[in-house]
């Protein structure tokens, strides 16, 4: 077997040095996930005949070139990568969005996103798995099954980008495109130990469909290996398109020069919801802080004082909101009711609630990610600040049923149709308690749009990793990932295969 063990950039090079031929990388690809996959359940659809043309046809240009002319191609040219089936739509590909309802779905265009991929020199060869609408931390689809992750038996790969993250720490390609609307590039970073980027609000391309996905609290990025890959994909993805409702500060340089200066950075181990954190939790983010004093940067410990009970709150109407709003627009084109039968009980939960959500209350929940997103760059600015930290994640990965819903949330969703607006309304911090216990760090970067990383720097005594997160600014990915260069090459970073 021939896993991927370097980035995408070092294939790339290798294409560009004529060392290896595009056909080659898709073959391996291939060969990968056949041969790998039925261990981790990570990939729902491969593209085998469009992706072979496509390698094909590189392979022809690239013979008709000269050296000088082969250093113009896309970055990425020729780079197998696996696309997220969720959100991301490329024409004549399924869209199945991890829904029984959508089994038989196939893409009508591509989108602005994939089609970024695909200029970027990519070559799409498969779609990975998801949890049904994207709104789980965990990868769980009934349509599909688990998706589990390499690190160990039995343990998740996270979600909702848990089939791209199981399929890069794997190696069955160098690099996979993700999603994140509370947590789910990052929470996958973290759980399989891998580089997840969750870019400003409005930095990556959006539409045609879908411009202000979840409001702007979701974005598509990718999961990756290394610094290089974030920053140059970023910049092959990021959002010139005018019409787009968010449009981040042009801030991206044309290259990652290496970090010049101190940084001062606020470090807390404190929940932003109140649970108790783990002591693997405690441990990664001391190693972090001990890293970053070790590399020259002043550290003081400290955070926002902010709701955050209330921002889950909002967190949760939202998606009642826009689950509802998506439900209407799929019985549009169904020309019929979505049924319990047609989808996930919790999917089904979500759009019967978010019908009696009220305008206004929609209204003030947005108006208070605004002062939430005030109060954080307050925060960092009267604190002279360029980074926050946390942990990623409360700990390590979980086993692949660890939030299944329980027997009564399941008998009040069956029946949330008689039940009372708060009741209703209730569920959904009752039924995410355990999960947020376990994920509390990563949904106020969504809420206020700001920028954040999650670096595997740290792993447990039974090799499994908890990452670290920086918060910057909006606008400033260059800040993070100008820190996380620094990292990789003082040998922090912990993205090594998992051979399973």
């Amino acid at each position: 077997m021939s896993l991927f063990t370097h980035d995408a950039t070092y294939y790339s090079n290798q294409i560009k040095r004529r060392e290896v031929t595009a056909t080659e990388l898709v073959e391996r690809a291939f060969k990968n996930i056949k041969s790998l996959d039925d261990k981790l359940n990570s990939v729902i659809h491969i593209q085998e005949a469009e992706a072979f043309e496509k390698a094909k046809s590189y392979d022809e240009h690239i013979v008709s070139l000269s050296d000088k002319e082969l250093a113009t191609l896309p970055h990425f040219y020729g780079v197998p990568i696996l696309i997220k089936d969720l959100g991301q739509s490329e024409e004549g590909q399924p869209a199945i969005n991890g829904s029984k309802l959508f089994k038989d779905n196939i893409a009508k265009s591509t989108d602005n996103f994939v089609q970024a991929i695909i200029d970027a020199g990519y070559i799409i060869v498969g779609r990975t798995n998801v949890p049904e609408f994207g709104f789980k931390g965990l990868t769980d689809p009934e349509l599909f099954g688990h998706t589990y992750s390499p690190i160990g038996h039995g343990l998740s790969s996270g979600g909702s980008s848990g089939g791209s993250g199981a399929a890069v720490k794997a190696g069955f390609v160098p690099i996979a495109t993700a999603g994140d609307g509370g947590g789910s590039i990052r929470i996958p970073a973290s759980f399989n130990g891998l580089i997840g980027l969750k870019p400003t609000r409005g930095r990556i391309v959006t539409g045609p469909d879908g411009y202000r996905s979840w409001q702007g609290a979701s974005v598509d990025f990718v999961l990756s290996k290394s610094v290089a890959d974030t920053f140059e994909t970023l910049k092959l993805t990021s959002n010139q398109v005018l019409e787009s409702p968010y449009l981040a500060p042009d801030t991206l340089p044309e290259t990652l020069k290496n970090l010049d200066r101190k940084l001062k950075i606020a470090f807390s181990y404190e929940s932003p919801v109140g649970t108790e954190i783990s002591d693997e939790a405690k441990d990664a983010l001391k190693n972090t802080v001990e890293i970053l004093e070790s590399l020259g940067h002043e550290m003081i410990e400290g955070r926002p004082n902010v709701d955050g009970q209330r921002a889950m709150e909002t967190y949760f109407l939202m998606n009642m909101v826009e689950t509802s709003a998506m439900f209407k627009n799929i019985e549009e084109s169904l020309g019929r009711e979505v049924t319990k039968d047609d989808v996930e009980l919790l999917s089904y939960g979500l759009y019967k609630a978010g019908e009696r959500v009220k305008g206004f209350e929609y209204v003030e929940s947005l108006n208070f990610w605004d002062t939430l997103s005030a109060e954080y760059h307050k925060f960092m600015d009267e604190n002279k600040l360029d980074l926050l930290l946390t942990p990623t994640i409360n700990g390590t990965t979980v086993p692949v049923d660890a939030f299944d819903l329980s027997e009564d949330i399941k008998e009040r969703l069956n029946r949330i149709e008689e039940l009372p607006d708060e009741e209703a309304f209730g569920i959904f911090g009752e039924l995410f308690t355990d999960s947020l216990a376990k994920i509390p760090y990563t949904q106020h970067a969504n809420l206020t749009g700001q920028p954040a990383l999650s670096l595997p720097m740290y792993e447990t005594k039974d090799k499994l990793p908890v990452g670290s997160m920086f918060v910057a600014r909006k606008g400033d990915e260059i800040g993070l990932l100008k820190l996380a260069k620094q990292i990789e090459a003082a040998g922090y970073l912990k993205t090594n295969i998992i051979h399973i």
